[in-house]
């Protein structure tokens, strides 16, 4: 029952992979429908990032020691209106309010999905659960998002909705019919939590997830400024891409599970990183080579979440929901600040080509920094 369970929350965070990432592809229609620049329309993506920023660390806490079915219940009834609000949207206001409550919902969803995942696997696979749950994500990025941009092309955008709300919609029936009654771990106190805040090597992991996200991510938000005028086209380098992060997402748990070491893994991760931005300039004009570095960026950037929060649980595995709400957090409100960092640097002068060196700048001090962490988990123990 509880193989079903998960099953069906794989397909959740599918519908919400999509419905993340298909908006930016639907603005040009959505605007015309609005009657609306598309500088205003994008607000939506916007509204839907900083809410989910937001909703996901605070209804972890209003939504503590309920039972599991509840809050995935509610997180699909949340998703499932926001979903209509967007469709049935005539003016920016309703559009907005319906992508703030998508926001909300994911928000919710994810930080519970993410612990269920770690808590209700065997100690041996904790980490291909993890693999899935995240790969589940970037799969409706890379795959369920072209058919929504098709369906948007053949019909019109909001067929693309349509198809979200379908399936949400179809999750929500088949979760509800089970019986099985799971709930999360109990809360600790306040004081707990109050703790968990102000725990070195807790905010230094967050704190490595931020980074993390701001020089990817926010790079990413500039790919088409940086492979203007290569002989691939963007589409091509941008599936390249989202497979590679499909790939790293979706096997980077088995190698967690196989060596027992995430610490180490995210050395690599951030190794890889490193090496694959500084060699974009260098390869992006070499045909087919020149889209080796966007694969590999999409492997290691997208094997950083599974990584990370398998790194939180071994720290402290009962708030476990809270440390999955602040490290998604921590990814949402990095790609927003690696966005406008990017722009800003855009702004000032400096070329498009040259974002790569500036993201690879910042990871080498986060390589540091988690030097660092292990050096200090590996005095613990130690003392210990």
């Amino acid at each position: 029952m509880k193989n079903l369970i998960f099953l069906v929350l794989v397909v959740a965070m599918f519908t919400m992979g999509c419905n993340a990432f298909m908006i930016a592809g639907l603005l040009p229609q959505i605007s015309q429908t609005l009657g609306q620049p598309i500088a205003i329309t994008g607000q939506g993506i916007t509204a839907f990032s900083l809410f989910y920023f937001i909703s996901a660390p605070v209804f972890s806490v209003i939504l503590s020691n309920k039972s599991f079915k509840l809050i995935i219940q509610i997180a699909l009834i949340v998703f499932l209106l926001g979903n209509l609000v967007t469709l049935f949207s005539k003016s920016i206001t309703l559009f907005l309010i319906g992508r703030s409550l998508a926001g909300i919902a994911t928000g919710i969803f994810t930080p519970a999905c993410l612990t269920m995942a770690f808590h209700f696997a065997d100690q041996s696979s904790r980490g291909r659960r993890l693999s899935m749950i995240w790969g589940a994500n970037s799969a409706g990025a890379v795959f369920g998002v072209p058919f929504g941009l098709y369906l948007a092309s053949m019909l019109n955008w909001q067929w693309s909705i349509v198809y979200i709300i379908s399936l949400s919609m179809l999750v929500f029936v088949i979760f509800s019919f089970q019986h099985v009654n799971i709930k999360l771990p109990v809360m600790p106190s306040f004081k707990d939590r109050f703790y968990l805040l102000i725990d070195q090597k807790i905010m230094l992991v967050i704190g490595i997830t931020f980074f993390v996200s701001t020089a990817s991510l926010g790079l990413y938000s500039y790919m088409a400024v940086i492979q203007s005028g290569i002989s691939h086209s963007l589409v091509l380098t941008i599936f390249i891409w989202g497979l590679g992060g499909f790939i790293g997402s979706s096997f980077v748990g088995f190698f967690i599970d196989l060596t027992k070491k995430p610490h180490m893994i995210m050395v690599l991760i951030l190794v890889g990183l490193i090496f694959t931005f500084i060699t974009i300039p260098f390869t992006m004009n070499l045909p087919y080579v020149g889209l080796i570095p966007f694969f590999m960026w999409g492997i290691f950037g997208w094997a950083m979440p599974t990584t990370q929060q398998h790194i939180l649980f071994e720290l402290q595995d009962k708030q476990g929901t809270i440390l999955a709400a602040l490290n998604g957090s921590a990814i949402g409100l990095g790609n927003a600040i690696g966005t406008a960092m990017g722009g800003s640097l855009i702004a000032s002068g400096l070329q498009g080509i040259d974002l790569p060196f500036c993201s690879a700048i910042l990871l080498l001090v986060v390589f540091i920094c988690q030097l660092m962490l292990i050096k200090n988990s590996v005095g613990v123990i130690i003392r210990e």
